[in-house]
């Protein structure tokens, strides 16, 4: 009996390890997890009355406030074609749906409509061309005066090769940076100095007498034989009665013999010249600008033999010195442009004008500027024509108004010179000294005048020549 229920029992035990074994090689897990994820789809939207970009903010809104991993963004599409990508939950997708298709709808929003669905600004990419200042200095006044860092997205660069503005911001900026632009994208001012030099001379000469050296050297040579015969009196009265004979002692009708040596002239005259110059300058507070005047004059001159030429003058003067030279400095002109504001807190806007061609030229203001003025003038002339010149320098400052003439500066030369050749002692007695001398009496008053008169360059295009018409011409 006991040997049975131990077989019993072995058999028990044996199967029981064979059932263990199966079990161990057949022994499936199974893992069942949820962490309440949101499935992502995505979808495209054609649109057909919307910008895509225009609501982008509001899609990207709505989206990550569910999900912050959802994107929403735009696809270019030919033909303008507003495509729009939305990737976010499943359970979102419906309400975008319903947003979508009541955004995109033939909605003319002008201003502010009431019961419009939307009513927001947008964004807009634009471009804007300078016409006469550089990009880079248009876009720093523009982002440091107005836009400062801009709203949240807001983009605006410069290229440099086309002088071009990029940006990219909200649809309600972008016509005031037009406008903003189109105000301070203006040339620089260009100043035209008009410079005119007149000059006013009174001169009057005076020559009498008997040229000592000449009349020596002629007739005097025979008039007492005192090269030949010094003690032959008959001939030298026969010489003296020839040397008189004619009319009035052959003085003023023909001589019979050279009278050349007798100097009785005199000589008035006026002159009034006037020149003109034009300098063009670019309105700066760096730069110099210059312009000089050399005329060429003609001088008379005597030789060693008294033989008189014409020759053209030669004042001699140093190098790097003119007859008349002006240096123009930091020439600054203020534009009185635009009409005043009221005060505040009367009027607190303000209305700018873009610039057209011409505008400068029709407005007042002043012309601000530093100068050198260099001259050299003939102060007096020898009996040979040698001339002695007087130099002046004069530097100042000075603010004109625009369109008037201004004295720049001035020069008055008054000079009376009297000049005696012929025989010592008895060239000094009255009236018997015309006998044995000649005198020479120069008087000269000049005077001399720069004015100069600035006006702002007429940039305006020139008018057209009518055609087609007939004009007659009188004689």
């Amino acid at each position: 009996m006991k040997k049975l229920r131990y077989l019993l029992l072995l058999l028990l035990l044996s199967g029981t390890a064979v059932l263990c074994g199966a079990e161990r090689n057949v022994q499936t897990l199974h893992l069942i997890q949820d962490d309440a994820q949101d499935y992502m789809v995505s979808k495209v939207y054609r649109l057909k009355y919307v910008q895509a970009n225009d609501l982008v903010p509001f899609v990207l809104g709505m989206v990550m406030r569910y999900n912050v991993n959802s994107s929403a963004n735009t696809i270019l599409g030919g033909n303008n074609e507003q495509l729009l990508t939305v990737s976010c939950p499943e359970e979102m997708m419906p309400y975008v749906d319903d947003f979508v298709r009541k955004a995109d709808r033939n909605v003319k929003i002008s201003g502010k409509t009431p019961d419009d669905v939307i009513s927001g600004t947008g964004i807009t990419r634009a471009v804007y061309q300078p016409r006469y200042r550089s990009g880079q200095g248009l876009i720093n006044v523009l982002i440091n005066s107005v836009i400062g860092t801009g709203p949240a997205g807001a983009v605006y660069a410069y290229d440099q090769n086309s002088n071009q503005i990029y940006w990219k911001d909200n649809s309600s900026n972008t016509p005031f940076v037009f406008e903003f632009l189109s105000y301070i994208d203006r040339p620089a001012p260009q100043i035209v100095f008009e410079l005119k030099l007149y000059e006013v001379r009174e001169s009057s000469l005076r020559d009498i007498g008997i040229e000592y050296l000449a009349w020596k050297n002629g007739p005097g040579l025979n008039i007492f034989q005192t090269a030949f015969d010094a003690f032959s009196l008959s001939s030298g009265g026969t010489a003296a009665l020839q040397a008189i004979s004619g009319p009035v002692g052959g003085f003023f009708f023909a001589p019979q013999f050279d009278a050349s040596f007798i100097r009785m002239l005199e000589q008035k005259g006026n002159a009034k010249v006037s020149n003109t110059a034009t300098l063009n300058v670019s309105n700066s507070d760096t730069r110099s600008y210059q312009i000089f005047f050399n005329p060429q004059l003609q001088n008379i001159v005597k030789s060693n033999n008294d033989q008189t030429s014409v020759v053209a003058s030669n004042l001699n003067l140093p190098e790097g010195f003119n007859q008349l030279y002006l240096r123009i400095d930091q020439p600054v002109v203020n534009i009185h442009y635009g009409s005043p504001q009221a005060g505040y807190p009367a009027t607190e806007t303000f209305s700018v004008t873009p610039y057209r061609n011409g505008d400068y030229s029709q407005y007042p203001g002043t012309v601000f500027f530093a100068y050198s003025l260099q001259s050299a003038t003939v102060l007096e002339r020898s009996s040979s024509g040698e001339e002695l010149v007087n130099s002046s320098n004069m530097e100042s400052s000075v603010l004109l108004d625009l369109n008037k003439e201004f004295i720049l500066g001035q020069w008055d030369t008054e000079q009376e010179v009297e000049q005696v050749i012929g025989v010592p002692f008895l060239s000094e007695i009255p009236l018997i000294k015309y006998l044995f001398s000649t005198t020479t009496v120069q008087k000269e008053k000049c005077r001399v005048y720069l004015t100069v008169n600035a006006r702002v360059l007429n940039s305006s295009a020139a008018g057209t020549f009518k055609t087609g018409e007939l004009f007659s011409i009188r004689k």
